[in-house]
């Protein structure tokens, strides 16, 4: 069953369009990068140059922080698109049936479920590392941490460390996006399996997860390096994602996956 999803996710437009959203986002970020830091404000010196780490995509450096915006606050939709909507069309076309009584329904929901985690999480990771490595090949002279290097002093343990050893500071921090883009796809599949319709269920993940954005100890802390918040917050906003999801997990699972007839 994990071939056959896989090829209708290559074989369907609206999930290859959000494939291509989800590997073109990093990207877009380093041309603006060229644009900005190199033809118009900068050269290629040490001096004028920011640090490979500074200008890789989730460290949000470039001017507006617009593709950041674009990509996480919107991540669950896309995440809709390229799979954790495809409960809702089963059951429209009434592949639903067709599925579970030739796999059975555990492992339907098991595959729906592993994909739905696995695959945004390892387009978002190799998207992230094409990235990375783009940004040290052109900007392996930079040093500049857009003048954060000033407050050395004054930041914290966590924040000293991501000077200390950038690579690994983004390292960790690329992991935890990948854990949300993950925690995103799933919590757009349970709300698929919950409401089984495309006008309820989209709306219902992008209000869960703007909330998630807006609140003091949100996923925005959990996704960018080089903030003024520490590792409490970035912590934080991951346990109370994973805490969400958990709870719309046990819900599809009551309404839906329990249940002898769907």
């Amino acid at each position: 069953m994990v071939k056959s999803e896989l090829n209708r996710i290559m074989k369907t437009k609206k999930e290859m369009v959000a494939l291509l959203i989800i590997l073109a986002f990093p990207i877009v970020d380093f041309l603006q990068h060229i644009y900005f830091d190199v033809i118009v404000y900068g050269d290629l010196g040490a001096y004028h140059l920011k640090h490979p780490v500074y200008t890789a995509f989730l460290s949000g450096s470039c001017m507006g922080h617009v593709m950041q915006i674009l990509f996480f606050w919107i991540l669950p939709i896309y995440s809709m698109m390229l799979y954790a909507d495809s409960y809702t069309d089963d059951v429209k076309s009434g592949y639903l049936k067709c599925l579970t009584s030739r796999v059975g329904r555990i492992d339907y929901y098991k595959t729906k479920f592993i994909i739905a985690a696995l695959l945004p999480a390892i387009l978002l990771l190799g998207s992230l590392i094409i990235n990375l490595m783009m940004c040290i090949i052109l900007f392996h002279n930079g040093s500049m941490f857009g003048g954060l290097e000033d407050f050395y002093e004054t930041m914290d343990n966590w924040f000293i460390f991501g000077f200390n050893h950038p690579y690994l500071y983004y390292m960790f921090y690329s992991l935890s996006a990948c854990i949300i883009c993950s925690l995103s796809s799933i919590l757009g599949l349970c709300c698929s399996i919950i409401f089984k319709n495309h006008f309820k269920a989209y709306p219902a993940v992008f209000i869960v997860w703007f909330i998630q954005i807006l609140i003091p100890y949100g996923i925005s802390n959990t996704v960018q390096p080089y903030t003024e918040y520490g590792i409490k917050y970035c912590l934080s906003g991951l346990a109370i994602l994973i805490g969400v999801t958990l709870v719309f997990c046990i819900t599809a699972y009551c309404m839906r996956i329990r249940k002898d007839e769907i």
